[in-house]
Protein backbone atom coordinates (compact mmCIF):
# COMPACT_ATOMS: atom_id res chain seq x y z
CA UNK A 1 0.00 0.00 0.00
CA UNK A 2 1.32 3.78 -0.80
CA UNK A 3 0.68 6.32 1.82
CA UNK A 4 1.12 9.56 1.39
CA UNK A 5 0.68 11.57 5.00
CA UNK A 6 0.30 15.95 4.52
CA UNK A 7 -0.08 17.60 7.88
CA UNK A 8 -2.78 20.25 8.34
CA UNK A 9 -2.86 21.18 11.13
CA UNK A 10 -0.16 21.96 13.72
CA UNK A 11 1.22 24.41 16.17
CA UNK A 12 4.20 25.86 13.62
CA UNK A 13 4.16 26.00 9.53
CA UNK A 14 6.67 24.25 7.30
CA UNK A 15 9.02 27.16 5.89
CA UNK A 16 8.38 26.08 2.51
CA UNK A 17 4.25 25.71 2.33
CA UNK A 18 1.86 27.46 0.75
CA UNK A 19 1.67 31.33 1.79
CA UNK A 20 -1.48 31.76 3.87
CA UNK A 21 -1.49 28.62 5.56
CA UNK A 22 -1.71 28.98 9.81
CA UNK A 23 -0.38 27.40 12.63
CA UNK A 24 -2.39 26.48 15.81
CA UNK A 25 -1.98 24.34 18.96
CA UNK A 26 -3.67 21.19 18.33
CA UNK A 27 -3.20 17.96 15.01
CA UNK A 28 -4.94 16.99 12.15
CA UNK A 29 -3.50 14.82 9.06
CA UNK A 30 -4.74 13.93 5.66
CA UNK A 31 -3.82 10.22 5.34
CA UNK A 32 -3.94 9.53 1.26
CA UNK A 33 -3.66 5.62 0.46
CA UNK A 34 -4.62 2.99 -2.30
CA UNK A 35 -7.02 2.02 0.51
CA UNK A 36 -9.02 5.02 1.17
CA UNK A 37 -8.41 8.84 2.29
CA UNK A 38 -8.88 9.64 5.51
CA UNK A 39 -8.55 12.61 8.31
CA UNK A 40 -7.08 11.67 11.40
CA UNK A 41 -8.01 14.50 13.72
CA UNK A 42 -9.26 17.81 12.99
CA UNK A 43 -7.29 19.86 15.21
CA UNK A 44 -8.55 23.03 17.57
CA UNK A 45 -11.12 24.80 15.22
CA UNK A 46 -8.86 27.49 13.68
CA UNK A 47 -7.06 26.50 10.82
CA UNK A 48 -8.54 23.16 9.07
CA UNK A 49 -10.60 25.05 6.89
CA UNK A 50 -8.21 27.55 5.86
CA UNK A 51 -5.30 25.13 5.72
CA UNK A 52 -7.31 22.48 3.62
CA UNK A 53 -8.41 25.25 1.15
CA UNK A 54 -4.79 26.31 1.03
CA UNK A 55 -3.68 23.05 0.07
CA UNK A 56 -6.70 22.68 -2.35
CA UNK A 57 -7.88 19.58 -0.45
CA UNK A 58 -11.92 18.68 -0.93
CA UNK A 59 -13.30 17.54 2.38
CA UNK A 60 -15.64 15.94 0.22
CA UNK A 61 -13.75 13.25 -0.56
CA UNK A 62 -13.12 12.09 2.37
CA UNK A 63 -14.01 8.44 3.20
CA UNK A 64 -13.75 8.66 6.71
CA UNK A 65 -12.52 10.57 10.21
CA UNK A 66 -10.36 9.20 12.72
CA UNK A 67 -10.43 11.09 16.21
CA UNK A 68 -7.40 9.92 18.23
CA UNK A 69 -8.64 11.12 21.41
CA UNK A 70 -11.32 13.50 22.95
CA UNK A 71 -9.24 16.38 23.65
CA UNK A 72 -10.42 20.19 22.24
CA UNK A 73 -6.95 20.09 20.22
CA UNK A 74 -7.61 17.22 17.83
CA UNK A 75 -11.41 17.68 17.83
CA UNK A 76 -12.14 21.15 18.06
CA UNK A 77 -12.21 21.40 13.88
CA UNK A 78 -14.85 18.69 13.58
CA UNK A 79 -18.02 20.47 13.24
CA UNK A 80 -16.48 22.38 10.57
CA UNK A 81 -15.49 19.32 8.60
CA UNK A 82 -18.78 17.92 8.99
CA UNK A 83 -20.72 21.06 7.88
CA UNK A 84 -18.17 20.36 4.43
CA UNK A 85 -18.54 16.25 4.48
CA UNK A 86 -22.01 15.75 5.49
CA UNK A 87 -22.90 11.96 6.19
CA UNK A 88 -19.81 10.25 7.25
CA UNK A 89 -18.04 7.22 9.45
CA UNK A 90 -16.04 8.41 12.62
CA UNK A 91 -13.53 6.05 14.23
CA UNK A 92 -13.08 6.51 17.97
CA UNK A 93 -13.25 5.19 21.38
CA UNK A 94 -15.96 5.02 23.49
CA UNK A 95 -14.73 6.95 25.88
CA UNK A 96 -14.38 10.03 23.40
CA UNK A 97 -16.83 12.26 24.82
CA UNK A 98 -15.59 12.20 28.65
CA UNK A 99 -15.69 14.98 30.19
CA UNK A 100 -11.36 16.36 30.68
CA UNK A 101 -9.48 18.87 32.43
CA UNK A 102 -5.80 20.00 32.50
CA UNK A 103 -4.23 21.62 35.41
CA UNK A 104 -1.22 22.78 32.97
CA UNK A 105 -0.49 26.72 33.20
CA UNK A 106 -2.51 27.24 36.08
CA UNK A 107 -6.58 26.64 37.19
CA UNK A 108 -8.39 23.95 36.24
CA UNK A 109 -9.76 24.32 33.17
CA UNK A 110 -12.31 21.67 30.70
CA UNK A 111 -10.04 20.75 27.76
CA UNK A 112 -12.65 18.56 26.23
CA UNK A 113 -14.75 17.56 23.00
CA UNK A 114 -16.94 20.73 22.61
CA UNK A 115 -19.84 18.38 21.55
CA UNK A 116 -22.41 16.35 22.56
CA UNK A 117 -22.26 13.23 20.20
CA UNK A 118 -26.20 13.49 19.48
CA UNK A 119 -25.54 17.22 18.30
CA UNK A 120 -22.46 15.75 15.60
CA UNK A 121 -24.69 13.14 14.60
CA UNK A 122 -26.85 15.60 13.37
CA UNK A 123 -24.61 16.93 11.08
CA UNK A 124 -24.06 13.44 9.56
CA UNK A 125 -21.59 11.77 12.04
CA UNK A 126 -21.60 7.72 12.02
CA UNK A 127 -20.08 7.04 15.04
CA UNK A 128 -17.93 3.58 15.40
CA UNK A 129 -16.57 3.59 18.74
CA UNK A 130 -14.64 0.45 19.50
CA UNK A 131 -12.06 -0.40 22.47
CA UNK A 132 -10.59 -2.99 20.48
CA UNK A 133 -8.60 -2.70 17.25
CA UNK A 134 -10.44 -1.47 14.09
CA UNK A 135 -9.78 -2.76 10.22
CA UNK A 136 -10.66 0.67 9.05
CA UNK A 137 -9.76 -0.69 5.51
CA UNK A 138 -6.92 -2.88 4.11
CA UNK A 139 -3.71 -1.99 5.56
CA UNK A 140 -5.05 0.48 7.57
CA UNK A 141 -6.01 -0.77 11.43
CA UNK A 142 -6.67 1.78 14.35
CA UNK A 143 -5.10 0.87 17.20
CA UNK A 144 -7.82 0.28 19.99
CA UNK A 145 -6.71 0.08 23.87
CA UNK A 146 -2.86 0.32 23.95
CA UNK A 147 -1.39 -1.29 26.97
CA UNK A 148 0.69 0.54 29.22
CA UNK A 149 3.32 -1.41 30.15
CA UNK A 150 6.28 0.16 29.90
CA UNK A 151 7.90 1.48 33.32
CA UNK A 152 9.08 4.86 31.93
CA UNK A 153 5.63 5.98 30.71
CA UNK A 154 3.64 6.72 33.26
CA UNK A 155 1.56 9.50 31.94
CA UNK A 156 0.22 13.02 32.62
CA UNK A 157 -0.48 14.23 36.53
CA UNK A 158 -1.74 17.36 35.25
CA UNK A 159 -4.66 15.54 33.13
CA UNK A 160 -7.68 14.75 35.24
CA UNK A 161 -10.97 13.15 34.12
CA UNK A 162 -14.60 13.40 36.55
CA UNK A 163 -15.06 10.18 37.74
CA UNK A 164 -18.32 11.11 39.55
CA UNK A 165 -19.85 14.42 39.98
CA UNK A 166 -17.66 16.87 41.35
CA UNK A 167 -15.01 14.30 41.78
CA UNK A 168 -11.67 14.67 39.93
CA UNK A 169 -9.31 11.63 39.42
CA UNK A 170 -5.89 10.96 37.34
CA UNK A 171 -7.23 10.36 33.58
CA UNK A 172 -6.15 7.16 32.06
CA UNK A 173 -6.02 8.67 28.33
CA UNK A 174 -7.86 5.18 27.30
CA UNK A 175 -9.15 6.72 24.25
CA UNK A 176 -5.63 7.48 23.24
CA UNK A 177 -5.61 6.17 19.58
CA UNK A 178 -2.73 5.51 17.13
CA UNK A 179 -3.01 4.49 13.30
CA UNK A 180 -1.10 1.67 12.06
CA UNK A 181 -0.42 1.83 8.28
CA UNK A 182 0.78 -1.42 6.45
CA UNK A 183 3.50 -0.92 3.37
CA UNK A 184 6.12 -2.63 1.80
CA UNK A 185 8.90 -0.54 3.46
CA UNK A 186 7.04 -1.90 6.75
CA UNK A 187 4.26 0.44 9.46
CA UNK A 188 3.47 4.13 9.10
CA UNK A 189 2.78 4.75 12.88
CA UNK A 190 0.69 8.14 12.96
CA UNK A 191 0.01 9.26 16.45
CA UNK A 192 -2.21 11.68 18.17
CA UNK A 193 -0.23 12.77 21.36
CA UNK A 194 0.94 9.90 21.86
CA UNK A 195 -0.76 9.61 25.99
CA UNK A 196 -0.30 5.75 25.75
CA UNK A 197 3.83 6.21 25.52
CA UNK A 198 5.33 5.97 22.27
CA UNK A 199 7.42 2.39 23.17
CA UNK A 200 3.86 1.12 24.40
CA UNK A 201 2.36 1.76 21.26
CA UNK A 202 5.50 0.65 19.29
CA UNK A 203 5.14 -3.19 21.16
CA UNK A 204 1.15 -2.45 20.42
CA UNK A 205 1.41 -1.85 16.98
CA UNK A 206 3.59 -4.94 16.22
CA UNK A 207 1.28 -7.38 18.70
CA UNK A 208 -1.49 -6.69 16.50
CA UNK A 209 -0.12 -6.14 12.73
CA UNK A 210 2.47 -9.04 13.12
CA UNK A 211 4.58 -6.47 11.36
CA UNK A 212 7.38 -5.90 12.74
CA UNK A 213 9.23 -3.17 11.03
CA UNK A 214 8.57 0.10 11.60
CA UNK A 215 9.19 2.60 9.22
CA UNK A 216 8.49 5.76 9.78
CA UNK A 217 6.67 7.50 13.04
CA UNK A 218 4.59 10.75 12.75
CA UNK A 219 2.82 13.11 15.14
CA UNK A 220 2.32 14.46 18.58
CA UNK A 221 4.44 12.38 20.95
CA UNK A 222 4.17 13.85 24.46
CA UNK A 223 7.75 14.22 25.13
CA UNK A 224 6.64 17.96 26.45
CA UNK A 225 6.26 16.70 29.51
CA UNK A 226 8.37 13.61 29.86
CA UNK A 227 11.41 13.23 32.18
CA UNK A 228 15.49 12.63 31.03
CA UNK A 229 14.46 8.99 31.50
CA UNK A 230 11.22 8.91 29.38
CA UNK A 231 13.04 10.70 26.95
CA UNK A 232 16.07 8.54 26.85
CA UNK A 233 14.40 4.86 26.94
CA UNK A 234 11.76 6.73 23.82
CA UNK A 235 15.28 7.75 21.59
CA UNK A 236 16.93 4.50 22.61
CA UNK A 237 13.87 2.31 21.65
CA UNK A 238 13.33 4.58 17.94
CA UNK A 239 16.81 3.89 17.39
CA UNK A 240 16.52 0.18 18.28
CA UNK A 241 13.99 -0.07 15.75
CA UNK A 242 16.00 1.47 12.88
CA UNK A 243 12.90 3.85 11.88
CA UNK A 244 14.08 5.17 8.68
CA UNK A 245 11.50 8.76 9.28
CA UNK A 246 10.30 10.31 12.84
CA UNK A 247 8.11 13.11 12.05
CA UNK A 248 7.77 15.23 15.58
CA UNK A 249 4.90 17.47 15.84
CA UNK A 250 2.41 19.14 18.61
CA UNK A 251 3.43 18.21 21.62
CA UNK A 252 6.45 16.67 21.19
CA UNK A 253 7.94 20.51 22.47
CA UNK A 254 11.09 22.29 21.56
CA UNK A 255 13.32 20.06 24.20
CA UNK A 256 12.31 17.00 23.03
CA UNK A 257 12.07 17.57 19.25
CA UNK A 258 15.98 19.24 19.76
CA UNK A 259 16.75 15.80 21.26
CA UNK A 260 15.30 14.03 18.92
CA UNK A 261 16.72 16.17 15.87
CA UNK A 262 20.02 15.80 17.11
CA UNK A 263 20.10 12.16 17.87
CA UNK A 264 18.94 11.30 14.57
CA UNK A 265 20.03 13.89 12.60
CA UNK A 266 18.49 13.30 8.87
CA UNK A 267 15.76 10.76 9.84
CA UNK A 268 14.18 13.76 11.69
CA UNK A 269 11.95 16.55 10.36
CA UNK A 270 9.38 18.62 11.98
CA UNK A 271 5.82 17.31 11.16
CA UNK A 272 4.58 20.81 10.51
CA UNK A 273 1.75 22.50 8.96
CA UNK A 274 2.07 21.97 5.24
CA UNK A 275 5.00 18.89 5.82
CA UNK A 276 4.13 15.63 3.87
CA UNK A 277 5.63 11.97 3.74
CA UNK A 278 5.43 9.66 1.31
CA UNK A 279 5.73 5.85 1.55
Amino acid sequence: MSVKLTILCENCVEKASPFGLLGEYGFSCLVETTSGTYLFDTGGGLTIINNTERLGIDLRRLDGIILSHGHFDHTGGLKQVLEKTGSIAIYAHPELFNQRFSSHGGPLRNIGIAWEQKELETLGARFQLSTGPINIAENILLSGDVPRTNRHETGDPKLVIEISEGKLDSDPLKDDLSLFLRTEKGLVLLLGCAHAGLINIIDHAVAVTGVDRIHAVVGGTHLMYSGKDQLKATMDRLESEGITHIGASHCTGRNGALALAERFGERFFSATVGATLEV
